[in-house]
């Protein structure tokens, strides 16, 4: 007997009129970039997240890609991560010249593992006259991508702490975790929203799934003006 891999033919046979309808509007509109529809989404999103701002992007590897320009890491930069991820987590860093870093997950939750972290920094990075963290080939180490797997967010308030202690940034990988909740502080925090930056994925095969890979992003400044929001693709 043969069992896909995914198999979306159920859910879209019960929400196949509604899809229809909206693709239709879409069509008679003749705005089939941008427009009304991926403004609306955007403002949702921020809504339900408690985000900034929105802007829609073309997938999730470019709404990573985004973020990694936006904060000007580049060439002679290092940023830690996970190896147990798709494959456009560490390619986005290294697409922006970067060196990718892998630290090792929790065998409970299969999430990055801070105490991990701890160990990769110790073993492979060493802190300069200027005080600024560097691996011993030389690259600056300057953020931390956790990836939220499976609706399970990773430990973010230690990665909080450490990233505070090393003036790292996070930016949070959420493409397997929108609604996923983590008590951070005094407040429940949606993921993608509790570190630096953030984004979301809406293919076919995410918790949330969309048609495609068309997507959107959102991001914003917070009140002690940190950038802090969402990045997310449809």
């Amino acid at each position: 007997m043969r069992v896909p891999l995914l198999d979306l033919s159920d859910q879209y046979r019960a929400l196949a009129d509604p899809i229809r309808e909206a693709i239709n509007k879409v069509l008679a509109s003749h705005r089939f970039i941008l427009g009304s529809k991926v403004e609306a989404f955007e403002k949702a999103i921020c809504a339900y997240c408690n985000a900034p701002s929105g802007i829609g992007v073309s997938s999730g590897t470019d709404a990573l890609l985004a973020i990694l320009m936006a904060l000007e890491i580049g060439r002679g930069d290092a940023v830690i991560t996970t190896p147990y991820t798709f494959f456009a987590t560490a390619g986005c860093i290294a697409r922006v010249g970067a060196r990718p870093l892998f630290a090792d997950i929790d065998p409970k939750t299969y999430n990055i593992s801070p105490s991990a972290i701890q160990k990769c920094i110790e073993k492979n990075c060493q802190t300069d006259s200027g005080g600024e963290l560097k691996t011993k080939s030389g690259e600056k180490i300057r953020a931390i991508v956790p990836v939220h797997l499976f609706g399970l967010c990773c430990e973010m308030d230690v990665l909080h702490e450490m990233s505070e202690h090393y003036q790292l940034d996070v930016i949070e990988d959420a493409a397997q975790a929108i609604g996923a909740e983590f008590s951070f502080g005094e407040r429940i925090a949606r993921a993608g929203t509790i570190g630096k930056a953030g984004f979301f994925s809406f293919y076919p095969s995410k918790n949330l799934g969309a048609a495609g890979d068309a997507g959107r992003e959102s991001c914003g400044f917070s009140e002690n003006t940190e950038w802090n929001g969402v990045i997310s693709t449809m």
